[in-house]
């Protein structure tokens, strides 16, 4: 009886322990510090913007002096505004030739079957698991050959080698979910293959294309490696290569560069905020299949 009175006194214990971990004051705190230790070095970022040039070397965490110099140096003094104008152009470019090549290819995987077809497949996602860094002197060579470096087209080309895959693969899988029945109901009545796509399940699936498209956008806007590596001047530099120039030989504008720094999230920000929704779809449902 001792022996089973130390293992049921046992298990209370541990589910005491359990009870405790899962009770709804340790979920707030270790969502609190999740949320502090993600937006702590934003606020630092911030804070900094508004100090003066003495004032980031100040040993003060708030600014004595709040000004937007920093925002001024970094944007027109720098000429950053022209590389947020190239992130836009680059980002926006680069999510419509994914989504224009990316939604058909994913519907033609979900539905038509052909020789090798999943071996089509599993080969566009092979492409993507390469690493980057590995693929950065034979692009390098490439664009050096056909004339894009330092060229918009050639940081867009590398954008869509990079988020196509994904893109094809996330709409494969929301298309997997809408039923044949649907494609062939369209059929009877009359519509084309195209037009089936088009006016019947297309439509299903705009959660579906909103999440590849937010999600294509914000991975080119913040691309970093073969932007970094193809541009050589603002003509075609875009924010996180432009960001990295406020490091200096001689010393580093830790004001201006943390200006560069907010008014590279503010658009990122913006979109998870107002198109959460929709990025949760993505990254939930566009994965499984």
């Amino acid at each position: 009886m001792a022996g089973a009175d130390f293992t049921i006194e046992q298990y209370r214990r541990r589910q005491r322990f359990w009870d405790l971990l899962e009770s709804r004051y340790v979920i707030h705190l270790v969502l609190f510090l999740a949320v502090f230790f993600i937006v702590s070095p934003l606020v630092w970022q911030l804070v900094t913007s508004l100090k003066t040039r003495e004032g980031v070397l100040a040993l003060t965490y708030l600014p004595l002096e709040p000004t937007l110099a920093a925002y001024e140096r970094a944007l027109f003094d720098r000429g950053f505004w022209r590389a947020v104008v190239n992130s836009i152009i680059i980002a926006s470019t680069s999510t419509v030739i994914v989504m224009v090549l990316g939604t058909p290819a994913g519907y033609v995987f979900s539905r038509f079957r052909f020789p090798f077809d999943n071996a089509v497949f599993v080969f566009v996602l092979f492409t993507r698991l390469f690493p980057p860094i590995g693929l950065v002197t034979p692009y390098y060579r490439i664009m050096t050959t056909t004339g894009l470096l330092n060229t918009k087209v050639g940081i867009v080309v590398a954008n869509v080698y990079l988020w196509l895959p994904l893109v094809i693969y996330i709409m494969r899988n929301f298309f997997i979910t809408i039923p044949h029945a649907l494609d062939e109901a369209a059929r009877v009545d009359g519509c084309t293959k195209i037009q089936a796509f088009r006016h019947v399940v297309f439509p299903v699936v705009l959660p579906g294309f909103a999440a590849g498209t937010i999600l294509t956008f914000l991975y080119s806007w913040r691309e970093f490696l073969f932007a970094f590596t193809v541009s050589t001047d603002l003509n075609s530099m875009t924010i996180p290569v432009a960001t990295f120039l406020f490091v200096g030989d001689a010393g580093i504008d830790w004001g201006a560069m943390a200006a560069a720094s907010i008014v590279a999230v503010i658009p990122s920000a913006l979109v998870v905020i107002f198109f959460q929704r929709y990025i949760v779809v993505g990254l939930t449902g566009g994965m499984k299949g």
